[in-house]
């Protein structure tokens, strides 16, 4: 384990009686928790969460994080395992008393660490306490530095609302262990860098008032609002408290100096003559996004703009060599700026933007929606209108994505997973669905974390779409999206603060359902329980399509193009009022009980369900064109219903044909096409040759230049090809090519997947 690359926070206290062997351990225990938590989202996400953003600071006070993985390092007996033990950093079973949570340390004068303090983050199991610290008594004072700065502190009754303080600007900031853990390390610290006056922050403070009192020290009482808090607002209640207070907040003297001011969309900040211009901030990850406008003062006609990531030194470089030309400052200067704009970024706070506005339809759009929505050519229009704004061919796909978006407003919405090779138009085909639908019904996201979705206003994602651009960023969070989907909600139990006791609480945050998933991904094989969940859908990926998607783009090029997208945003306002006008009406299915779907395999359980659903949204799609029925429960309440009609289940049975029956195919969607474009290739060379197809041979080799594919995706899918024994290798060993035939390439399928066992509309309505 590596030691700290910082220096960390000191104190100088007395000896303790720990061996030289004792300390050096615990400091490469502190070392390897903060790797950890560099290394594990986990704990900064839980952090951010509480509004502990500051990496910086996080840095130098050395914060870690208790994943499991220093078991990994150490043996599973003998004196290092023993010497934990007696540290404490592991109980008398050998497992870390820290697992699951967030670690902060404090250090002595020379570095050596004299305690720890864990904050558990993850899934509480029973009887493990939510903050824990070593054993024995509570040795040091965090942020002991603080008390050689000034002779007036802020006194909390944790390490967290310490460094919440701190961030904010108050760097003379110290916990103690608890309402009631001020110690004599404290005491006499404060006597020994004369702390004349103390701020307590906390509700139970008064005991630490009177004791403080006792040793001449004058104590303040402050109320401070839940932490994080405006800075601003802590000053003045510091003045409120003692009108003689000089504790401000370094970052609010900063902003004045700088002439900090916040704006509608950001904010704007200056340098000497340097005016920077912030919109649009964004922090995701390890990544914090910003519009930076910067201009010299009094030559704002004359300025330089660009997107940068202020974590990164690349990003930050290519943006002062830009401003040389505007500025006439060295590159370093503006570098300089740049690394003080973090520090604002990271405390900016967007404005709580408003609810999207949902636009009032004028007479005439609501009647052309309404006819829009009682057109016998429905779903035709719709296609028609994803050829108008420019998206062609992939007429099954198109209506599939289409419909469980319009499900996101029944009860049991569809989910939806686009697969596809990189470049294939998966993402294309996702933005073209959601550009239908009202903004105010979609949730789009470009990663979310473990803990996102818990966070959400309770009625947030009620009957809307959640879409992730690519499968990966939703991979932390794909526990929650499961219950989502299962349970229709998600809740979550967290741990604070009472602001009017002081005592820790349970607070409960739970968000309702249901939610239509829309997810992109490049992966063949996905984990059975997230896959199994959604419709797959895979984009046509064949030379055909290419070259119709070509066309296509050519012809934007032409005069032709440029009219037709003069009536794009006509199509897209039509699409998104008659989404808005679309009822919350149940469907019934009085046809449910003569339908039947293939139950060769388990999964069937889940596909017949979006079976059923792909119906129901087909028919609640059509409710401007069905009669609207009621009943009423026992209770009173009237329900409204509309039914499905046989042609709704003659349409669902085309899409589930195409869509569905890839699903219950043993062979990916790749490895399905791969297979046709073989046969293809086999079926020309075998009229060429005059062999029969059984005989034809093939590498390879063969398959990219007849295909176009690569040579990783043809490695890849020819795998399963002959897993599955519709190929097989007749040659090929190490350092020789590898030579196929087909197993069976005359008749069988043709690459078109199907899924029989559904009943014919015809037997329904002779039925």
């Amino acid at each position: 384990m590596a030691k700290p690359s910082k220096k960390p926070a000191a104190v100088p206290v007395e000896e303790v009686q720990k061996t030289n062997h004792q300390r050096r351990l615990l400091n490469r225990v502190c070392a390897w928790y903060h790797q950890a938590f560099l290394e594990d989202a986990r704990g900064m996400d839980y952090l951010a969460g509480r509004g502990l953003t500051d990496s910086g600071l996080l840095g130098d006070f050395v914060v870690g994080f208790s994943n499991g993985t220093l078991l990994n390092t150490i043996p599973e007996e003998g004196e290092l395992q023993e010497t934990l033990k007696a540290l404490g950093v592991l109980d008398g079973k050998g497992q870390e008393i820290f697992y699951g949570c967030v670690v902060f340390p404090w250090f002595d004068e020379n570095a050596d660490c004299r305690g720890l303090w864990g904050l558990r983050v993850l899934k509480e199991e029973a009887g493990l306490p939510v903050g824990v610290y070593l054993p024995g008594d509570k040795e040091g004072v965090y942020n002991w530095q603080a008390l050689k700065r000034s002779h007036s502190i802020i006194l909390t009754d944790s390490i967290l609302d310490a460094l919440l303080l701190h961030q904010a600007g108050f760097p003379g900031v110290v916990p103690v262990w608890g309402k009631d853990g001020l110690t004599q390390d404290h005491l006499r610290l404060f006597q020994q860098y004369g702390v004349k006056e103390v701020y307590v922050v906390f509700e139970a403070g008064a005991g630490v008032s009177r004791e403080l009192e006792e040793e001449g020290i004058r104590a303040y009482p402050v109320r401070v609002p839940p932490l994080p808090a405006d800075p601003v607002v802590i000053e003045k209640l510091f003045q409120e408290a003692n009108p003689q207070a000089k504790l401000q907040s370094e970052a609010v003297k900063r902003r004045e100096g700088w002439g900090y001011v916040e704006t509608a969309t950001g904010f704007s900040v200056q340098f000497g003559t340097r005016r920077y211009e912030a919109k649009g901030v964004s922090k995701e990850g390890l990544k914090l996004r910003v519009t930076l406008k910067v201009h010299r003062k009094g030559e704002e006609k004359r300025f330089h703009l660009d997107s940068v990531d202020l974590y990164s030194s690349r990003s930050r470089y290519v943006f002062a060599k830009g401003c040389l030309g505007y500025l006439g400052e060295k590159e370093e200067v503006v570098q300089q700026d740049l690394a003080q704009l973090i520090e604002w970024a990271e405390a900016y706070k967007p404005k709580e933007q408003d609810k999207p506005v949902i636009p009032t339809m004028t007479k005439e759009e609501q009647d052309e929606a309404l006819d829009f929505l009682k057109d016998p050519r429905l779903l035709d229009r719709v296609l028609e209108d994803f050829e108008t704004v420019g998206y062609t061919g992939e007429e099954a796909n198109k209506l599939m994505v289409y419909l469980a978006a319009v499900s996101r407003k029944l009860d049991d919405p569809l989910s939806v997973l686009i697969q596809s090779r990189s470049a294939a138009g998966k993402s294309s085909l996702q933005d073209a669905v959601l550009r239908f639908i009202p903004p105010e019904d979609c949730e789009k996201y470009t990663r979310l974390t473990s803990q996102a979705l818990f966070y959400k206003d309770e009625g947030g994602l009620a009957h809307k779409i959640l879409a992730i651009e690519e499968e990966a960023g939703a991979r932390e969070a794909s526990y929650s999206i499961r219950n989502l989907q299962s349970s229709k909600s998600l809740s979550i139990a967290t741990t604070g603060k009472d602001p009017a006791t002081g005592k820790l609480k349970t607070s409960e945050y739970r968000v309702k359902g249901p939610v239509a998933l829309m997810l992109t991904t490049t992966l063949v094989d996905m984990d059975y329980e997230t896959q199994n969940r959604f419709v797959a859908v895979s984009i046509d990926e064949s030379k055909g399509m290419t070259e119709r998607i070509l066309a296509q783009q050519r012809e934007g090029e032409t005069l032709e193009g440029l009219k037709g997208h003069q009536d794009k945003e006509p199509v897209i306002r039509r699409q998104q009022n008659a989404q808005r006008l679309l009822r919350p009406l149940a469907v019934v299915n009085p046809y449910a009980r003569k339908l039947t779907f293939p139950a060769g395999s388990l999964r069937a359980r889940r596909d017949q369900k979006k079976y059923l659903g792909l119906i129901k949204a087909v028919a609640f799609l059509h409710q401007y064109q069905r009669e609207v029925k009621a009943f009423t429960r026992e209770s009173g309440e009237v329900v409204s219903y509309i039914e499905v009609i046989p042609s709704d289940i003659e349409r669902a049975n085309g899409l589930a044909a195409s869509i569905l029956g890839r699903t219950l195919d043993e062979l990916s969607a790749p490895s399905r096409s791969l297979l046709g474009v073989i046969r293809e290739m086999v079926t020309a060379r075998a009229g060429e040759t005059g062999l029969k197809p059984s005989e034809c041979r093939f590498t390879r080799r063969d398959i990219r230049e007849f295909s176009g594919w690569s040579d990783f995706q043809v490695k890849t899918h020819i795998g399963e090809l002959e897993d599955l024994e519709y190929l097989y290798s007749v040659t090929g060993k190490k350092g020789k090519e590898y030579v196929y035939e087909l197993a069976a390439p005359e008749g069988g399928e043709d690459g078109k997947p199907f899924l029989a066992g559904l009943t014919a509309t015809e037997t329904l309505v002779k039925g």
